[in-house]
């Protein structure tokens, strides 16, 4: 792996730390010091998702246009003020659940930009050989955060659930300062039929990934990453599956902890069990590389979204079952999770044009995690006249079924477009935006 690449992998690791440990600190928080609802917890979450929905798209297109690196820096300081103000105001005795709700949103609509300005990085800076490893690595970090943060985050709940913020505030302010000194990148540029691409220095870089690009604005760019999308059967198909399980999963995540809290688990217990969630993920971030190159891209991606089938359906039965079943089912959700997310993002670098990655990465996005928000304040919603713990074993049920979608998909994940829906690229006669309302 390159210079490049590590000082990308050190930024995303510091930065899922703290994303992390507030996504467990906000709901802690509301549930514990605000006084807030298993509805309001659900809310809460759906507020932080609702980015993807409201810019996920646009965020595509900004990501091309621009320099990657300094989109990460501004992404990582406007969290770590946003948590900063929280942590101050529960110092200062005035946090209220509103606060908690703006700040959720501003969290969540800075990690659209800096997870679609990493990922789309990461084809630049490894060879095309290395790009499952490279994921791999970013996939494994976010793991690590998964484990470490939630318990962190309940630890620190034993004191007081906000004290997260400040930890959070500290790990974004690390972020951005791997970013800001590290020498500025160079970009890889590839030579067909090379297993190798040369550097080339700053000054004589015009990858797409650092230089602002001309297009004809915002509008098209969106239309020509859906269009993209919308013509490439693999890529269709993974974001009707990775939606439909977004959508049901997050409906189960929105309530587990209040439904944890609720059956006499302490703050640092849930933040303990949620773990289990991240650790199954770094167990499944070692195995993806071996099973990608056994089964084939396509298979693997399958194979990775059945995997957490039976243990959704575990998870799925919180309240019902002893909690550490669920710490299994949160086990076993995330490491196929991990298999699925390594295999399906580095199929979609691999087939991709560059100069179409950002805004390919923000609809697939979009796409997915825009179902989050939406599972999220289903169950907010539901729980209003229905019972939490029914709420969650019928999200888990819908996540079970998600990798029926995937059935067939080729072994090396290519298929043929459809006769007359090849991928097109800047066609101004096809306006997708208007056409297929999203």
């Amino acid at each position: 792996m390159t210079p490049e690449f590590g000082r990308l992998f050190a930024a995303h690791t510091a930065s899922q730390f703290g994303f992390r440990i507030a996504q467990t600190a906000f709901p802690l928080t509301a549930l514990a010091v605000c006084g807030a609802s298993a509805a309001g917890a659900a809310a809460l979450m759906a507020v932080q998702t609702a980015g993807f929905l409201l810019v996920g798209l646009p965020a595509g297109s900004w990501v091309d246009r621009c320099r990657k690196v300094p989109v990460m820096v501004a992404a990582d300081g406007v969290r770590c003020a946003t948590v900063l103000c929280v942590a101050l105001a529960w110092a200062a005795g005035r946090i209220e659940l509103g606060l908690l709700y703006a700040a959720a949103f501003a969290v969540g609509v800075a990690s659209v930009f800096f997870d679609v300005a990493a990922q789309s990085a990461v084809p630049a800076l490894v060879p095309a050989r290395d790009l499952v490893a490279g994921n791999a690595r970013l996939s494994a970090a976010e793991s690590a955060a998964a484990v470490l943060g939630p318990v962190l985050a309940g630890a620190l709940a034993w004191r007081a659930a906000p004290l997260g913020f400040a930890v959070s505030t500290l790990a974004y302010a690390l972020s951005a300062t791997f970013l800001l000194l590290t020498p500025g990148p160079r970009r890889r540029s590839r030579r067909p039929g090379s297993g190798a691409e040369p550097l080339e220095t700053e000054q004589g870089r015009g990858a797409e990934e650092l230089r602002p690009a001309a297009r004809a604005g915002v509008r098209r760019d969106v239309a020509e990453g859906l269009r993209f999308v919308a013509a490439h059967p693999a890529l269709r198909r993974i974001a009707a599956a990775t939606g439909l399980f977004n959508a049901a999963w997050s409906a189960v995540a929105a309530l587990l902890i209040a439904l944890m809290l609720a059956h006499g688990l302490s703050r640092a217990g849930a933040g303990a069990v949620m773990s289990a969630l991240g650790a199954g993920g770094l167990a499944g971030s070692f195995a993806v590389r071996r099973l990608a190159q056994r089964l084939g891209a396509g298979r693997s991606i399958t194979v990775g979204l059945m995997l957490p089938a039976p243990f959704a359906l575990l998870a799925g039965l919180t309240g019902r079952v002893p909690l550490w079943a669920t710490a299994v089912a949160l086990f076993g959700v995330g490491a196929g999770a991990v298999v699925y997310n390594v295999a399906q993002i580095s199929l979609r670098q691999s087939v991709t044009p560059p100069e179409l990655l950002g805004r390919v990465n923000a609809t697939m996005r979009t796409l997915v995690w825009g179902m989050i928000p939406l599972g999220a304040a289903l169950a907010s919603a539901a729980t209003r006249v229905a019972d939490p713990a029914d709420v969650v074993l019928a999200g888990g049920g819908a996540a079970a079924c998600a990798w029926v979608l995937l059935l067939r998909l080729p072994a090396n994940g290519v298929e043929s477009p459809r006769r007359g829906a090849e991928p097109s690229v800047g066609d101004p006669a096809q306006d997708v935006l208007e056409s297929s309302p999203q």
